[in-house]
């Protein structure tokens, strides 16, 4: 974007109007569609970013300043309604499934370290992003993560639960598979805040396609993660059989299912659980099995 030598000199000396444009705009988050306040800020602050002036890029200035923005507004203390109405989402979603499913779980997966989920969501502007629901206002889990780490999991430990081949629990691409798997949300926030911002230093520019250690500028990017000792509540439902494909289960084989989705998200959710991030303890809250 082109600008004027004289309106570039004129933000300078109204000092920073960029950090000003940020902070005052992103106001009483939790009461509002985080991605669409988000998204407009980004659009209505960039006038104010030099090039010339900053060292960083401007997403990277805008992640910073929007994951101390969450962590403030999003205190424990101040969510509780956010946090009640998940709750009830939860619960109401469970009831109907009871009566869809031959079998189905509430689970409560305690989260003992930092989660990042998500972290390519093209929905909110950030330099490293963050899954959101944007009718609930609050972070969650999607069900294709958790999905994921189940599959990879019981298929690395498991080639059949009492017969029953591991790929008929989770599908292909003929076959939607015996398990359903829910969004998870989180339902209780015991720490100081449910967003808790983290930081990276990547030494090379990805857009640079090179390394070069001489000229090379560490910049660090600050991000959203939700926090440990939040708690999330999630649904994982199966059906008995599907006549088509005469593949039939029993309770017995649902619950050992279940016992190994539940050892699959210890292992870690979401990006960097090779670095710990992401581990959950997980019990079954209720059940409802035919």
């Amino acid at each position: 974007m082109s600008r004027s030598s004289k309106g570039v000199k004129g933000r300078k000396e109204e000092g920073d109007t960029l950090k000003s444009c940020i902070e005052g705009n992103l106001t009483n988050l939790a009461s509002k569609n985080v991605i669409s306040a988000l998204v407009n800020v980004f659009i209505k602050c960039y006038e104010f970013y030099d090039e010339a002036r900053e060292e960083i890029s401007y997403p990277s200035i805008f992640s910073r300043y929007v994951s101390i923005r969450l962590y403030e507004e999003f205190k424990c203390s101040r969510i509780s309604n956010l946090l009640m109405n998940s709750l009830k989402y939860i619960n109401e979603l469970f009831s109907i499934a009871r009566d869809v499913f031959d079998a189905v779980f509430l689970l409560r997966l305690h989260l003992v370290s930092r989660l990042t989920i998500h972290t390519r969501n093209p929905m909110i502007p950030l330099e490293i992003s963050i899954s959101w629901d944007p009718i609930l206002n609050i972070p969650y889990i999607p069900s294709s993560s958790l999905k994921g780490i189940a599959r990879w999991y019981v298929e690395g430990v498991k080639s059949s639960i009492d017969g029953v081949p591991v790929s008929k629990f989770f599908g292909d691409s003929n076959s939607i598979g015996l398990a359903v798997f829910f969004d998870a949300y989180p339902i209780e926030c015991s720490g100081e805040s449910l967003i808790e911002p983290d930081v990276i230093t990547p030494h090379y520019k990805e857009t640079d396609r090179k390394i070069d250690e001489a000229s090379s500028s560490p910049t660090p990017i600050t991000y959203p993660t939700i926090a440990p000792n939040t708690v999330f509540a999630t649904i994982v439902a199966l059906n008995h059989s599907y006549e088509e494909e005469k593949t039939s289960i029993n309770s017995k084989i649902a619950y050992e299912f279940i016992k190994y989705v539940q050892e699959a998200l210890t292992q870690g959710i979401g990006a960097k659980t090779t670095l710990g991030y992401g581990r959950t303890r997980t019990i079954i809250s209720t059940s409802n099995v035919k």
